[in-house]
């Protein structure tokens, strides 16, 4: 995971963060489709500012904001991003001031006008950070103007300071954690179990990311069930909708949470009866999970007529050997990359001479 800081010594634009972000990020694989859906949505919810921007400063901001979003088309993916002290117009409009919560800012006497409601959505889409001070080993720099990109290094502290702080990941290739969560709680002591079958199924159809019932003592000692259910802040307001519509509960309690994330692969384990997806958690770099598909050992036993947990069991014994060779191809690709890159260079470096 590389780390990124952002310093700027005026108000901020993407137009001068692009070509230092360009220099210091890799090359890798984008899903374009995805990107373009992400650009979208920034300048959906940018619509608003629009008017507060002049239309030269605006067009040049929406072009370096899709270059951008190629760079990082996934918030925190990548990259973990952090963002020092910015300074601000001073007397910005009121509309304008919404964007700046959570940041640490400096009002300064530049006109309103320097100021980029884009710059600032993008930061949230990428899931950066506010910082208040640098810490570890200054590796490199990159300028634009007023502004530098600063690449840190340093060692895993063990204390989660190292791991991504993002909101509403949805893939899970690295570590991370997501405080974009929300947990929705109602208690129920006079709905049928049978209602309650349903609104699981519903939950999960809108995006639950988990639902699950306790047993709970009602006042006036009732028996009752506390329904719990976990979900991305975006999707808060369908999964209240549908436990008032589907539930017999007056209200529903709910607060913000956050859910520590482990990196995620799946390998496949060829065992004697056949192919075994097998998940794999990884704390800093450790492996320290790892869980067969049960659906796919219980099929591959009842056909096999064997116990369920020899198919389990040597499908976890087989993992370790995928994830060697998994990693060998990956590490394959790199280095190939790598040589794909420098043919370029050495080709311009002869054409110099020449």
């Amino acid at each position: 995971m590389m780390r990124l800081v952002i310093r700027s010594e005026r108000p901020l634009f993407l137009r001068e963060l692009a070509e230092p972000l360009k220099r210091l990020l890799p090359a890798g694989e984008t899903d374009r489709f995805s990107a373009d859906e992400r650009v979208a949505d920034i300048l959906n919810r940018a619509a608003a500012y629009r008017p507060f921007c002049r239309e030269d400063d605006w067009a040049a901001e929406e072009e370096a904001l899709r270059m951008l979003m190629t760079l990082l088309p996934e918030n925190g993916r990548r990259v973990a991003l952090g963002v020092q002290c910015l300074p601000v117009p001073a007397g910005l409009p009121v509309p304008l001031l919404t964007l700046l919560e959570g940041w640490m800012i400096r009002e300064e006497g530049w006109p309103p006008a320097l100021f980029s409601p884009l710059a600032m959505l993008w930061l949230q889409a990428v899931g950066a950070r506010p910082l208040a001070r640098l810490e570890g080993r200054l590796a490199r720099v990159e300028h634009g103007e007023g502004v530098a990109v600063i690449r840190l290094e340093s060692e895993a502290r063990g204390d989660g300071t190292d791991v991504p702080v993002v909101k509403e990941r949805r893939q899970h290739e690295e570590e991370h954690i997501d405080e974009g969560m929300y947990l929705l709680q109602a208690n129920l002591d006079d709905s049928s179990p049978e209602w309650l079958a349903h609104v699981l199924d519903r939950l999960l159809a809108a995006g639950a990311n988990d639902v699950h019932f306790l047993p709970a003592t009602m006042k006036k000692s009732r028996p009752g069930v506390l329904l719990q259910a976990l979900c991305y802040g975006s999707r808060l307001d369908e999964l209240k909708s549908i436990l008032f519509r589907e539930t017999t509960t007056f209200g529903v309690r709910y607060f913000p949470v956050s859910c520590h994330r482990l990196a995620r692969r799946v390998v496949t384990a060829t065992t004697p009866w056949g192919d075994v997806p097998v998940k794999l958690g990884y704390h800093r770099g450790e492996r320290v999970q790892a869980a067969p598909e049960y659906d796919v050992c219980a099929r591959l036993a009842k056909q096999a007529g064997v116990p369920l947990k020899q198919v389990y069991q040597q499908a976890l014994l087989l993992a370790e050997s995928a994830e060697a060779q998994t990693r060998q191809e990956e590490e394959g690709g790199v280095e190939k990359w790598k040589r794909e890159e420098e043919i370029p260079q050495k080709d311009a470096g002869r054409l110099c001479d020449e």
